[in-house]
């Protein structure tokens, strides 16, 4: 049977399953997404256990970590069914080969920026989630399914502008990294956002932007934003940014050149924050880049813009213009269509129909 997206599933008891939930111990941003699953696991009363997250990379070697995760999975009186990896990106081979009865489940977060260290190990992985549409609807790879990000109930929500700090406040607010072809859309806006005396924040990773970039006079906070903080951003902005990520362009390699993507995967989906903004209720201008953009969203939800000159008249007209009136509406439509078909409740139901039909 040729694959296909996943369909919605029905919600059904899971008395037979029990995952044993593992955060991956990248560098890469995956406390949101490992939380939101562990929370529709609670709301679906899903049995499970998690290893501790902390112990990577903080306590212990991520060896002793793995070593501590297989042993722990194969104790047949835990009753584990599955072992759950948030990313999968650096899960040693031993432990996807050595499961035995247990199965192993990858919930890919980097695709396809990271899929080719991936790729090689599909043969050993049980059930591969890609949050890349072209990876896991691809016949290239058996075992493989598609399940985009989404976004948590409990991590995201609607606060009053009046009650937060003034620093979480702004007219135009980016939160996220920096990369080229994002720089070049950000810097393009600087004459505008002078023009019409404009508040322009930019929060995050800062490190791949040149110190000559006239962007430093708007980066306001270059740490990692903890999500209780980012959330607050949300909220204090007029216009939320969502640029999608250049997937030529490698973080490691700093060129054009990414060695992790020699597969030539064309990104077709969108990023977490698309669901993020949205289940904040608040507004968002999204680069429409991605095939998803106007599949899944709808020019009633979120405003949309393709280079610098469409970037400049969409925030013309929702901040200046007539469209000012309608981003409260739009923001709410959004929120809507989120919370009701993209939530990792949502996430967590479509991938327990393909890992335990039966149950």
């Amino acid at each position: 049977m040729k694959k296909r997206a996943l369909s919605k599933a029905m919600s059904v008891p899971y008395e037979d399953v029990k995952i044993y939930l593992i955060s991956d111990p990248t560098q890469f941003a995956l406390t949101d997404v490992y939380e939101g699953y562990k929370n529709a696991l609670n709301e679906l009363r899903v049995s499970y256990e998690t290893f501790p997250e902390h112990l990577f990379r903080q306590i212990l070697q991520d060896g002793v970590c793995f070593q501590m995760v297989h042993s722990t999975a194969l104790i047949k009186s835990r009753g584990f069914t599955h072992v759950m990896f948030i990313g999968g990106l650096n899960v040693p081979n031993f432990l996807y080969e050595n499961l035995y009865h247990v199965k192993s489940v990858v919930v890919a977060t980097e695709d396809p920026h990271s899929f080719d260290p991936n790729k090689h190990r599909l043969s050993s992985i049980d059930y591969y989630f890609s949050n890349e549409r072209s990876i896991g609807t691809s016949d290239r790879y058996k075992n493989t399914y598609y399940c985009p990000t989404g976004a948590s109930t409990h991590a995201c929500g609607k606060f009053p502008v009046k009650i937060l700090e003034e620093k979480y406040r702004s007219d135009i607010l980016f939160l996220g990294a920096i990369y080229p072809n994002r720089r070049q859309m950000l810097e393009s806006i600087i004459p505008f956002v002078k023009r019409n005396d404009l508040s322009f924040k930019i929060c995050g990773h800062a490190h791949y932007l040149p110190r000559k970039s006239p962007l430093w006079e708007y980066v306001f906070d270059e740490r990692t934003i903890p999500h209780e903080e980012t959330v607050k951003y949300y909220n204090g902005a007029k216009a939320v940014l969502n640029f999608m990520r250049d997937v030529k362009w490698s973080p490691r390699t700093k060129t054009q050149r990414n060695p992790l993507n020699r597969s030539r995967f064309k990104p077709e989906s969108l990023n977490p924050r698309a669901y993020e903004v949205s289940l904040c209720q608040s507004f968002m201008l999204m680069e429409d880049c991605r095939d998803e953009a106007h599949e899944i969203f709808t020019e009633d939800e979120v405003g949309f813009f393709s280079d610098p000159k469409s970037l400049e008249e969409s925030l013309k007209y929702f901040l200046l213009g007539p469209g000012k009136d309608s981003r409260e509406d739009m923001a709410f439509n959004a929120f809507r269509k989120v919370s009701e078909n993209h939530t990792y409740v949502h996430r967590l139901k479509d991938i327990l129909a393909v890992i335990a039909p039966e149950s």
